[in-house]
């Protein structure tokens, strides 16, 4: 394998990182997986980074069940240290105190860079809804 079959598969790997990590409401292991400077953009919500994303991301796991219907990699481009990975995705969100599930699907493109250490940590993600 060269390095950047190499380099694509460690991407693609770590993108679907996230909706393991969302599925198993891993809050730590979800944390993991950001570079210390990443940002959050989600649909009808301001820019969500550093504490304010940590703080929001583990309160939705702590409190919704997610099970993903479906995940799809789209594609997936390294360029050095920086990689871009679109997704697409179906999930059933359930509050864990109970209530209705909420179907949603949609699609977003993640940014992620080689951390010093090497691994791969995501940067961006940016992701909207597809109406029904």
């Amino acid at each position: 394998m060269s390095r950047s079959d190499d380099d694509l598969a460690q991407v693609v790997a770590a993108a679907q990182r996230e909706p393991a990590m969302m599925a198993a409401g891993d809050v730590e292991g979800y944390l993991d997986l950001l570079s210390a400077d990443a940002v959050y953009l989600p649909p009808n919500s301001p820019p969500k980074t550093g504490s304010v994303l940590r703080s929001w991301l583990g309160e939705f796991l702590q409190t919704s069940l997610v099970e993903w219907l479906e995940y799809k990699d789209g594609a997936t481009t390294v360029s050095g240290d920086l990689a871009v990975h679109d997704y697409s995705y179906s999930w059933r969100v359930t509050p864990r105190a109970g209530g209705q599930p909420v179907l949603g699907r949609g699609k977003g493109v993640q940014v992620l860079h080689r951390a010093p250490h090497g691994a791969w940590k995501l940067l961006r993600n940016v992701w909207n809804a597809t109406p029904a």
